[in-house]
């Protein structure tokens, strides 16, 4: 029970980070996110750990936490790991997936590509379920650890870049769906390369971001 309560609390807290409702460099409390979450300290404390691991938060004992700033540097490095487990990923995904998964990555795909400059909020949610399935369907333990500890920030710095004008949403979106009508065939070889082809274009995203 209290795992799944610190699974919801993590979801609701990387939101707002993600989001930037919790800013780059804002301090929190235990008690604030109590209170704010209606909910007790142990689910709290295991959520922070979690958010913490991944990056998005900086614990100061005794004192609180801090949401991590965003550095470009970072952020460059992050995606040459990111890259390749991605990649790694796909490939298992279109090697593995059952034939209710094949047909799950399908149903994103199609949603993926009627996201529009505004639906920030679908996409958000569309990129989660992508996400949790490739974790599912790649059936590697390791793997979906690795992954974990950059997801968060990648969708951070995404959503950050655009402050909130998220001009090219329908791109990013149509790129997540070639990956997912790729693995729902099972083309390991396309698979692989429509995930490149997305890391081509998050890559050039962060690069431009720097000259603005």
């Amino acid at each position: 029970m209290s795992k799944t309560l610190a699974e919801k609390l993590y979801s609701i807290i990387e939101e707002k980070i993600v989001k930037l409702e919790f800013k780059p460099g804002a301090f929190l409390t235990e008690s604030f996110l109590e209170k704010d979450l209606k909910c007790g300290r142990t689910p709290i404390r295991e959520a922070i750990q979690r958010l913490s691991r991944e990056g998005l938060v900086k614990v100061l004992p005794r004192k609180g936490l801090l949401v991590t700033e965003i550095n470009i540097n970072d952020q460059l490095n992050l995606i040459q790991v990111r890259r390749e487990i991605e990649r790694l990923m796909a490939k298992l995904s279109a090697k593995n997936s059952s034939f209710s998964q094949k047909k799950k990555f399908k149903e994103i795909s199609l949603s993926m590509k009627s996201c529009k400059k505004t639906d920030n909020t679908k996409f958000i949610k569309l990129d989660r379920e992508m996400n949790e399935l490739l974790s599912q369907s790649c059936d590697n333990e390791f793997v979906r650890r690795s992954i974990r500890i950059v997801g968060g920030l990648s969708r951070r710095f995404w959503f950050y870049r655009n402050k909130g004008i998220l001009d090219d949403l329908p791109t990013m979106a149509k790129l997540h769906s070639k990956v997912c009508d790729a693995i729902s065939v099972g083309n390991i070889k396309l698979a692989q390369q429509q995930s490149d082809n997305l890391m081509d274009y998050i890559e050039k995203f962060t690069k431009d971001s720097v000259q603005l």
